[in-house]
């Protein structure tokens, strides 16, 4: 079978490029110990097909065989490991970044199996979509069968509501008994009451609920913890009326309340109503995070043209890859659409076309100042009020250690302003960032010191998130390009 080809080699990317499609820093460094030609065999690269092939020796007698396809990115390993990409993908991407894989014309058989394996898939999944859009328009043209339908549907919502009903009426019993009782019991009882509570909330199909009252748990032991404990209840019982009162609000209110509550719209949902925006979008950071044993990762866009950002979001089983494997720095011509809530930043891709990896001495991006993420972060939460973070992309920023108080911190200084916010680590979490507990985190030293070297000591653009305790750095770009920070 004949690839799909374009014109052209393959442009190759960056060391950092690379490193960003790492699912963790343990593979990042692994794949970097394989990107030498001892260990491999039988490399080839494509020309203007996007594809990329090798045999590392491993522990067995038969070589690991792996094939990377460069326009999705999409990779293939007969390795047994869970983790995607694998450390011999990136190994292999390193050893193609470095120039050390020949062009060849022909593809291996094996090679020419999977393109044959992606292609049936992808004719599969249409087939699949084509039957489920036939069997909709059937039952549109039977007004009987349409009816029956929308009935079943409209039971269930109903069946659902009744459930998160249900749900936040023991949550509100819960948080009147709490304060009523007094906060130092709560904070004596220890996890398990809370978490019996986010159960039930999940149980009642209010997952989003259910994440909060976890996240009373890190509340509890913050400093100022009984004000960081009733903010929480505060939103927990504003969540509560919101979804009670839903039928009142804006509709993007209303679909941000939904969407907080548990009750996310689908990506047709998205794609029907949502606002599309085209441009050439570039790709500024990619975050990877582990909640309820899955890997949920993030990656955020900035339009070329529009100046918007956009959140894209995937999920998969821990170890396994999400999608989205879009390398920090890269570049490519979408169409997205934003799923219509108070504050438009989810997005999903409607259309894209071929990825372009910039150059490691591309121009930086332009970005603002910290106080204009404050202002973005503070119309955020004015628009929804159970916002936690906002991206924010800083012109120009370096950590500097300074004295508050009666202690030294590390905080990211803004060049334009000498305006100074506490450095947050990016494995912090969310919660933590929001709760002001990051601050206090015994690595924050190293997040610095990987500023440092990766900014050469100059303020340099740097991407990432911006919170009520200050900012967690995502990707800056020094003198050979993007950076994704640990």
């Amino acid at each position: 079978m004949a690839p799909e080809t374009s014109s052209g080699s393959p442009q190759r990317w960056s060391v950092a490029q690379i490193h960003a499609l790492a699912p963790d820093p343990a593979s990042q460094k692994a794949g970097t110990k394989l990107a030498a030609p001892g260990p491999w065999s039988e490399t080839g690269t494509s020309p203007g097909a996007n594809l990329l092939w090798g045999d590392c020796k491993g522990s067995g007698s038969k070589p690991y065989q792996v094939t990377v396809e460069l326009s999705a990115p999409a990779f293939a390993c007969s390795c047994p490991s869970r983790k995607f990409p694998c450390k011999h993908a990136l190994g292999l991407l390193l050893l193609w970044s470095a120039g050390t894989v020949a062009d060849t014309p022909t593809l291996p058989a094996r090679v020419e199996e999977w393109l044959g394996g992606r292609k049936d898939r992808a004719q599969k999944a249409e087939a699949r979509k084509a039957a489920v859009a036939e069997k909709a328009a059937e039952s549109a043209n039977d007004p009987e069968a349409a009816r029956k339908a929308a009935l079943a549907a409209e039971k269930r919502t109903a069946q659902r509501a009744g459930r998160i009903d249900a749900g936040f009426d023991e949550l509100e019993l819960w948080l009147t008994d709490q304060v009523r009782g007094g906060l130092a019991g709560l904070r004596g009882s220890g996890y398990r009451p809370l978490d019996g509570l986010a159960r039930r909330l999940v149980d009642a199909q209010a997952a989003g609920a259910a994440a909060r009252v976890r996240d009373l748990a890190p509340a509890l032991s913050a400093p100022d913890w009984p004000d960081h404990t009733l903010r929480g209840f505060a939103q927990l019982n504003l969540l509560a009326q919101g979804w009670r009162r839903r039928a009142d609000l804006p509709g993007p209110l209303a679909a941000t309340v939904r969407r907080r509550v548990g009750l996310a719209p689908s990506t047709e949902e998205i794609a029907a109503v949502g606002e599309q925006v085209s441009d050439r979008w570039l790709v500024l950071g990619l975050r990877d995070d582990t909640p309820d044993k899955l890997v949920e990762r993030r990656v955020w866009l900035r339009g070329e043209d529009s100046g918007r950002i956009a959140l894209l979001l995937a999920f998969a089983p821990q170890g396994q890859s999400p999608g989205l494997a879009l390398p920090v720095g890269s570049s490519f011509e979408a169409r997205l659409a934003f799923a219509p809530e108070a504050v438009p930043l989810r997005a999903i891709v409607l259309e894209q076309g071929e990825l372009q990896p910039s150059p490691a001495d591309g121009p930086a991006p332009g970005g603002g100042s910290l106080s204009q993420a404050a202002t973005a972060y503070a119309r955020a939460v004015a628009a929804d009020p159970w916002t936690t973070t906002v991206p924010a992309l800083i012109a120009a920023a370096v950590p500097v250690l300074e004295q508050v108080g009666d202690r030294r911190e590390w905080r990211i200084c803004d060049a334009e302003n000498a305006q100074t916010v506490p450095l947050v680590r990016p494995s912090a979490g969310e919660t933590a960032m929001a709760l002001g507990t990051a601050a206090k985190d015994p690595d924050i030293p190293r997040c610095a010191y990987a500023l440092l070297a990766a900014g050469g000591g100059r303020p340099v653009p740097v991407f990432g998130i911006y919170s009520l305790s200050g900012f967690s750095p995502v990707t800056l770009w020094g003198e050979e390009g993007p950076v994704s920070l640990p």
